[in-house]
């Protein structure tokens, strides 16, 4: 165990058992560990924070929640040390996709009934807390909606501090027009589905070679100062390859 800054104690459970252990949450050479330990299995250390950025940047300056609940996490619920105003909203716009992805978490329905521009927003005005909220607009595949540009400028308009994309990317890369709408309208960046760089890995994911219109997005989104995070869906044998060692 090496030494560093505690920041605060909670609880947490010990990853082989499950029993409820204390934890501490330590800063060491910019990195934040959580650091914790069972009597019965011991040690264990996980990087919960590791970047350019200052995680105190990353959660708007809110103060850790002060856990000093025996009962927690397993029986607490809400609790009044959990109640915390709103950081980062997920809100789903469509449920509408260009994609046919067979393990899609979205439950993709096109019977579901579309949210009107209407709807969105005033859920985005109850949500967004003026400029602390990071809103993420997901689905389904949101550039689905020819309206999307209109939902981030009212966002942003509403004091969201960042707005983020979830998407596909082949809009992005197949319409330079309406990115460059995306961009004016004030969005942050896109998290964008990205598996691997070959195309087999994409054909037996998302069923089609989607390679060199996910590398045009990406350069898209640059030419309008969008930032881009590349979230790969990761399966074995197809673009996670595990060798034995001795």
């Amino acid at each position: 165990m090496t030494a560093g800054e505690t920041i605060f104690r909670t609880w947490s459970v010990c990853p082989v058992c499950l029993k409820q252990v204390r934890a501490e949450r330590v800063r060491e050479n910019g990195r934040i560990f959580l650091r914790k330990t069972c009597t019965e299995h011991g040690y264990f250390e996980s990087i919960i924070w590791s970047g350019f950025s200052d995680i105190d940047a990353w959660v708007n300056g809110s103060d850790p929640a002060p856990v000093d609940n025996p009962k927690c996490p397993d029986e607490c619920g809400l609790c009044s040390d959990h109640l915390r105003d709103t950081c980062c909203v997920v809100l789903n716009v469509t449920s509408k996709c260009n994609l046919e992805c067979q393990f899609c978490l979205a439950g993709r329905n096109e019977l579901r009934a579309e949210p009107s521009l209407e709807e969105i927003m005033d859920s985005v005005s109850k949500l967004v807390v003026k400029d602390k909220t990071l809103l993420q607009l997901s689905g389904g595949e949101p550039t689905m909606r020819d309206d999307l540009p209109r939902i981030i400028k009212f966002a942003k308009d509403s004091g969201a501090k960042y707005v983020q994309l979830n998407s596909n990317g082949i809009r992005l890369g197949e319409d330079k027009n309406y990115t460059a709408g995306l961009a004016q309208a004030g969005l942050s960046f896109v998290f964008m589905q990205f598996d691997g760089t070959e195309d087999s890995i994409f054909e037996k994911l998302r069923g089609k070679p989607l390679l060199d219109i996910k590398k045009k997005a990406i350069d898209n989104c640059s030419e309008f100062n969008i930032g881009v995070t590349l979230v790969p869906t990761v399966v074995r044998d197809i673009n996670l390859i595990i060798q034995a060692t001795c």
